[in-house]
C-alpha cells in the first residue's frame, strides 16, 4: 500500500469524521440545552456521555443502511439525498427518545429547525467531499470486455461515468486473443468484463490481479448461486457446498411475526390513503376500485394479488398478458398518480396479513409472464425458492424496467444472504426508492410481453 493511497484514504476519512462530529455535535448541544432541562429527572455527565454516543450511533447506522458515505462511488445528488433521509431518521429517532424520557409529546420545532439546517450542511459537505475525491482520483483509463450484446447493453452506462471511468476502447472477447488482451491491459487501469465465457474471464481475472489492474465482473447467475454457496473443507480442499435455499425455523418464525405486526400497524395507519383512493378510482370512471391477478410465490404456489385499479378495466380483454409501457394508454389519469406514489400497492399489505406474501422477497410475478421468462432464461424460476415480497432487492437496488436476467441475479443475491438484519435494511431502503421516480419507469415501447 503506497503512501499516495494511504493519504488519500486518510483525507476522505477525515471528511467522514467532519460531518459525523458536526451532526452529533450539533445534536448534544440541543439535547443538552434544551431538552434535557425539559424532562422529569435531568441526565448529568455520564447520562449526557450516554445520549451523545446514541446519536453518533443512530445517525451512522443509517449512514451506512443508505451509502451517505459513498463519496467517488454515487453521484452528489444521490448522496445528498442519502445523508438527507439519514439526518431525518436520526431526528426522528431522538425525537422519540426524548417522548420516552419525558413520558409526554415534547416540542418538535428545534429539532425540525436542526434536520433543515443540517440537511443543507449536509449538502454541501456532500458537494465539497465530491470535489475533494475527484480532485484526489483521476478517471481511469478503462477498456470494455463484452460477450454478446444483452452484456453489453446493460453496461453501456459507464459511459456515461465519466469521473470515474476513461473508456478508451470496447472489445467483443471474440474478436481479440488472450495476448492481445494482455497488451491492452497493461495500457490501463481498469477492465470490465460482462457477458464472457468463464474460461476467457478467469484469465482476465487473474492477470488484472496479477498486475494490479482493477477489474470490474457483471456476474452470471451460476456466479451468484457460488457466492451463496457455504465454503467447506473436503479432502483437504476447500470447497462450495451449494443447495436450494431452506431458510432456519427461527428467522421464518420471526419474520412471520414481523409480517403479521408490521401490516397491521401499517394498515391502521395507511387507512385513510386507501380510502382517498378508492373513492378517487371510483369517481373517475365509476368502475372497480380494486383488481385480483394470480400471481407465484415460494415453490411454485399460487395466489391472488391484490391492488388498487390503475387501469382501464379489462386492459387485457384479448386475454394477452403484457407488461406496463413507459407510455401506457391502458392506465388511467387516477392510475398514473398512484403508481407514482405507490399507493397502488398498499393492498397488499392484506396479502401480507393474510400470509400470501412478505414485506421483503421476490417481487410475485404473473404465471404467464413466468412462462415467457423461462422459456429464454430457465433460471427465472429460482426466484421460486423464498416467499414472495412487497419489496426485495431487485427493487432496491433496479428499477421496473431492469433487465429480467439482471433481477433474477439480484433476487439470487437476496435468497442467498436471507436474514432478518438484510430485511430490515431493505425495508429502510424502500424507504428512499419511494421518492425516486425513475425506479417506476415502464418498460420500453417495443417491449410488451417478457421476451419482446
Amino acid at each position: 500500500m503506497n503512501k499516495k493511497y494511504i493519504k488519500e484514504k486518510m483525507i476522505l476519512y477525515l471528511f467522514k469524521v467532519i460531518i459525523t462530529l458536526l451532526i452529533t455535535g450539533a445534536m448534544f448541544l440541543l439535547w443538552y440545552f434544551y431538552y434535557n432541562p425539559k424532562i422529569n429527572l435531568p441526565f448529568y455527565e455520564k447520562g449526557h456521555y450516554l445520549m451523545t454516543v446514541v446519536f453518533m450511533v443512530i445517525y451512522l447506522v443509517f449512514t451506512k443502511v443508505y451509502g451517505a458515505f459513498m463519496v467517488g462511488t454515487a453521484s452528489v445528488l444521490d448522496l445528498i439525498f442519502s445523508q438527507v433521509i439519514a439526518i431525518g431518521f436520526t431526528v426522528g429517532s431522538s425525537y422519540a427518545i426524548f417522548i420516552l424520557l419525558s413520558y409526554k409529546l415534547v416540542n418538535p420545532v428545534p429539532l425540525g429547525m436542526f434536520f433543515v439546517v443540517f440537511s443543507v450542511v449536509a449538502a454541501i459537505w456532500c458537494f465539497f467531499a465530491d470535489y475533494v475525491y475527484f480532485k484526489l482520483h483521476k478517471p481511469k483509463k478503462t477498456i470494455v470486455i463484452y460477450g454478446n450484446i444483452g452484456s453489453y447493453e446493460s453496461m453501456k452506462g459507464i459511459r456515461g461515468m465519466t469521473k470515474r471511468f476513461d473508456v478508451t476502447k470496447t472489445y467483443y472477447y471474440g474478436d481479440i486473443a488472450f495476448d492481445k488482451v494482455c497488451k491492452k491491459i497493461d495500457g490501463v487501469d481498469a477492465v470490465f468484463t460482462c457477458g464472457v465465457p468463464s474460461d476467457y474471464r478467469n484469465e482476465v481475472l487473474k492477470y488484472c490481479i496479477a498486475n494490479d489492474k482493477s477489474c470490474y465482473v457483471k456476474p452470471k447467475i451460476s456466479d451468484t448461486i457460488l457466492r451463496g454457496g457455504k465454503t467447506i473443507q473436503m479432502m483437504n480442499v476447500p470447497v462450495y457446498r451449494c443447495k436450494r435455499s431452506n431458510a432456519g425455523i427461527i428467522y421464518l418464525f420471526v419474520k412471520r411475526t414481523f409480517d403479521i405486526v408490521l401490516s397491521l400497524v401499517a394498515i391502521v395507519i395507511s387507512s385513510p390513503f386507501m380510502l382517498g383512493t378508492a373513492a378517487a378510482i371510483k369517481a373517475y370512471d365509476k368502475g372497480k376500485v380494486f383488481y385480483k391477478q394470480t400471481r407465484l410465490t415460494k415453490d411454485g404456489e399460487t395466489f391472488e394479488i391484490i391492488k388498487f385499479r390503475s387501469m382501464v378495466e379489462n386492459a387485457e380483454k384479448d386475454g394477452v398478458a403484457r407488461l406496463a409501457k413507459e407510455s401506457d394508454d391502458r392506465i388511467t389519469p387516477v392510475g398514473k398518480i398512484i403508481r407514482k406514489l405507490r399507493l397502488d400497492e398498499l393492498p397488499q399489505l392484506f396479502n401480507i396479513l393474510k400470509g400470501d406474501m412478505s414485506f421483503v422477497g421476490p417481487r410475485p410475478e404473473r404465471p404467464e409472464i413466468a412462462k415467457q421468462y423461462e422459456k429464454e432464461m430457465p433460471e427465472f424460476a429460482l426466484r421460486l425458492q423464498a416467499k414472495a415480497g412487497l419489496t426485495g432487492y431487485a427493487q432496491v437496488y433496479g428499477k421496473y424496467n431492469t433487465p429480467p436476467y439482471d433481477k433474477v441475479q439480484m433476487d439470487l443475491m437476496y435468497i442467498a444472504n436471507q436474514s432478518f438484519v438484510e430485511d430490515i435494511k431493505l425495508m429502510l431502503m424502500t424507504f428512499k426508492i419511494l421518492f425516486i421516480s425513475s425506479s417506476t419507469e415502464g418498460v420500453g415501447e417495443n417491449q410488451t410481453t417478457a421476451n419482446k
